[in-house]
C-alpha cells in the first residue's frame, strides 16, 4: 500500500516534467519542419510551423527558448520569402500584406538583415504598383501609391515623378511643377542626375509652351511669369534670359533688359541671338539717356537680321563717332 502510494507521488511530481519534455519534442519538430520548408522555398507552409514552435515554446520556461529563438528567427526571411513568391505571380497586393508582416515580424524579432531589405523592397513595389494605375488612367490611385512609396522611403525619386506627371494628367499644372521640383532635389540628394535632367527638361517644357502662347497672344506679364519661372528649374540656359529681355522691351521696363540681356550673354548658348541681345540692350539704354553705352551695344549688333537697325541707330538716330 505504501509502494502505491509513492509511485503516485512520484507520477504527480514528475508529470510536468515530462509535460514539458513531450512540448519541447513537438515545438522541436515544428522548427525542423518549418526550416526545411523554408529551404524548400515553401514560405506558406514554413510560416504556419514556424509559428506553431513559437506559441509551444511559449509554454516553456528556460528549456524552450534555444528552439523559440531559431523560430523566430527564420519568420521575417519566410514572410519576404513568400512575398517575392507571391511578387514573382504578379500578386502585388498579397506581396505587399506579406512584406508588411516581413517589416512587423523583423522589428519585433530584432531581424535587422531582413528589416534592411523588406525597406529597400516596399517602396519599389509601391512605384510599381503606382505605374500600373498610371498606366490605367486611374490617376488618385496612382498618387495613392506613389505616396505610400514616399511614407517609407522618402529620399526615392521616381514616385515623386510619378505624382507629377499623375498631375500633368489630371492638369493640376502647379502640383505637377511642385513634384517635378521636389524630384529634382530628391534625385540630386541620392545622385540621380538622369532622372533630376528628366524632370527639369518637363518643367521647362511646360513653361516654355505656356510662355511662347502668352507671348504670341501679347500677355506679356503672363508671359514673363512663365519664363521666370523656368529659371526655377534652370539657371544656365542663356535663351531664357534672352526670352525675358524681349518681354520687358514690350514693357519697356529697361533696367529688366539690360539685366537679363547680361545673362543672356553670360550664359549663351545656340539659340541666342548675341545681336539680337545687344541690340535689345542698345534701346534700353538709349531710352535711359546713356548714349556711350547704347553706342557701343548697337555696335556688338551689326551683324545677321539686325545689322541694319543697328546702323540706322548708330548713323542716324544716336550719331556715334
Amino acid at each position: 500500500m505504501k509502494t502505491i502510494k509513492l509511485l503516485a507521488v512520484l507520477a504527480i511530481f514528475f508529470a510536468p516534467f515530462l509535460t514539458n519534455a513531450q512540448t519541447l519534442k513537438e515545438a522541436t519538430e515544428e522548427y525542423n519542419a518549418g526550416a526545411t520548408m523554408y529551404q524548400e522555398k515553401k514560405p506558406e507552409k514554413a510560416l504556419e510551423h514556424l509559428y506553431n514552435a513559437i506559441e509551444l515554446c511559449e509554454d516553456l520556461d528556460v528549456e524552450g527558448e534555444e528552439t523559440k529563438i531559431l523560430a523566430e528567427d527564420l519568420v521575417a526571411k519566410a514572410h519576404l520569402q513568400y512575398a517575392m513568391n507571391l511578387y514573382r505571380a504578379k500578386d502585388m497586393s498579397k506581396a505587399l500584406e506579406q512584406l508588411e508582416k516581413a517589416k512587423e515580424t523583423a522589428i519585433k524579432y530584432f531581424d535587422k538583415n531582413t528589416e534592411g531589405r523588406v525597406d529597400r523592397i516596399i517602396p519599389q513595389l509601391y512605384n510599381q504598383m503606382g505605374n500600373t494605375e498610371y498606366r490605367n488612367e486611374d490617376y488618385e490611385k496612382a498618387i495613392g501609391y506613389y505616396n505610400k512609396a514616399i511614407e517609407v522611403k522618402a529620399d526615392y525619386p521616381d514616385p515623386y515623378l510619378g505624382i507629377a506627371l499623375s498631375h500633368e494628367k489630371q492638369e493640376n499644372f502647379d502640383d505637377m511643377l511642385g513634384y517635378l521640383k521636389e524630384t529634382i532635389e530628391v534625385s540630386e540628394k541620392v545622385n540621380d542626375r538622369k532622372k533630376a535632367e528628366s524632370a527639369a527638361n518637363k518643367a521647362k517644357g511646360y513653361l516654355l509652351r505656356k510662355g511662347d502662347e502668352a507671348q504670341k497672344a501679347k500677355n506679356f506679364d503672363e508671359s514673363i511669369t512663365f519664363f521666370e519661372k523656368t529659371l526655377e528649374f534652370d539657371k544656365t540656359d542663356g535663351f531664357i534670359y534672352y526670352v525675358l529681355a524681349n518681354n520687358y522691351v514690350e514693357l519697356k521696363q529697361w533696367e529688366k533688359v539690360i539685366e537679363y540681356g547680361n545673362l543672356a550673354l553670360e550664359n549663351k548658348t545656340e539659340a541666342v541671338d548675341e545681336a539680337g541681345v545687344y541690340y535689345q540692350m542698345g534701346t534700353a539704354y538709349q531710352n535711359q539717356g546713356d548714349s556711350a553705352k547704347a553706342c557701343a551695344a548697337f555696335n556688338n549688333a551689326l551683324s545677321g537680321t539686325y545689322r541694319a537697325a543697328a546702323e540706322y541707330q548708330i548713323n542716324e538716330v544716336l550719331k556715334c563717332n
